[in-house]
Order: C-alpha cells, then sequence, then structure tokens
C-alpha cells in the first residue's frame, strides 16, 4: 500500500502511514486495488530530444510534441500518462517528417536553379 500524501510503501493493513502519519480511508485496500499507487516515472529524455529536432526542422508539431515530452510525468494515471506518450510520439511523427519533405523541396528547388 502506498500512502497517498507521501507515497511511502506500507505492509498491508495499515490504517495509518508508516512515515508521515496520514491515516488511510475506510475500505482503502479492501479489495487489493489500491486507488494511490504512483504512476511510474517515463523518462521522456528521448521524447523531448526528438521534439527539439523537430523543431530545429522548422516545424510547429515539434512544439506541440515538446509540450507533451514535458507534461507526460505529471499525469494522475498510467492510462493519461501513455496517451499522453503517444499523442506526443505522433506530433513528433508529423512533425519530423514534414520537416524533411520540406529539406528535400528546399534542395530541389535550390537544384534546379
Amino acid at each position: 500500500m502506498f500512502c497517498p500524501k507521501c507515497g511511502f510503501e506500507n505492509p498491508e493493513g495499515n490504517q495509518f502511514c508508516s512515515r508521515c502519519g496520514t491515516p488511510f480511508a475506510a475500505g482503502y485496500n479492501a479489495t487489493g486495488y489500491n486507488p494511490y499507487t504512483p504512476v511510474p516515472h517515463y523518462d521522456n529524455g528521448g521524447l523531448i530530444a526528438w521534439s527539439i529536432i523537430t523543431i530545429l526542422l522548422c516545424t510547429i508539431p515539434g512544439i506541440v510534441g515538446l509540450v507533451y515530452a514535458i507534461n507526460i510525468n505529471k499525469c494522475s494515471t498510467v492510462e493519461e500518462q501513455t496517451k499522453k506518450i503517444s499523442t506526443c510520439k505522433t506530433w513528433c511523427t508529423v512533425g519530423t517528417i514534414l520537416g524533411i519533405l520540406a529539406v528535400i523541396v528546399t534542395v530541389i528547388g535550390n537544384m534546379a536553379n
């Protein structure tokens, strides 16, 4: 059981947190479900780097991807975190493709001159 206030893992059956003394709600873990299980930390460094590269390719979707990448670890549920990761990857993919297409068009245009 994890404390809703400090996140400390307590032994099953505790009515109060062993670290901070926060009381657990009645039926807190009666069914085996712990509503206060912390959302795992996601290492979003790769997504942040990808977003920045997309921004450097002069595409606006990189900015949207960066906002999602920065906010991944602020989610309150795993489902919300997974959705933000997926959305970030989508925006970065779109931005990367548009950026590469813009570079190709520019190079071909310069070669034609």
